[in-house]
């Protein structure tokens, strides 16, 4: 293990595998109020650090939101997450996250309004 730095741990392993104790996000669209309101709902009694996200694309008219599937031991789902600040994400919004990792480290988020707020993530390198 690195002495110098202290890199989380799952820097390091492989993506985990998609399971569900919820059989409900396999069968149903995630774009879907009701999806996301049950995605809100599993995320409402966790924290950021208790997943890890893996980025899909940006949607919406002015790209506000960025899709991401949410990954665990126990669930799998695509959340749909507002952005109101673009500092660490200006150049990935430009190219819908062709050429930029895949997965996003240490992405915080709040639930806010009904809404999945994103905080902050580690730092890109563009």
């Amino acid at each position: 293990m690195f002495q110098c730095c202290d890199f989380p741990e799952h820097f390091f392993s492989k993506k985990p595998e998609c399971v569900n104790a919820d059989q409900y996000f396999g069968s149903h669209t995630s774009l879907t109020e009701e999806y996301q309101k049950k995605v809100r709902d599993v995320l409402k009694n966790s924290t950021p650090e208790n997943f890890r996200y893996f980025f899909l694309s940006f949607i919406g008219e002015q790209k506000n939101y960025m899709m991401v599937n949410v990954r665990n031991d126990r669930y799998c789902f695509d959340a749909k997450i507002l952005v109101n600040n673009w500092d660490k994400l200006a150049g990935m919004r430009r190219t819908n996250g062709k050429s930029y990792p895949t997965e996003l480290y240490d992405l915080t988020w709040v639930i806010k309004n009904e809404e999945i707020v994103f905080i902050a993530m580690h730092n890109i390198i563009d």
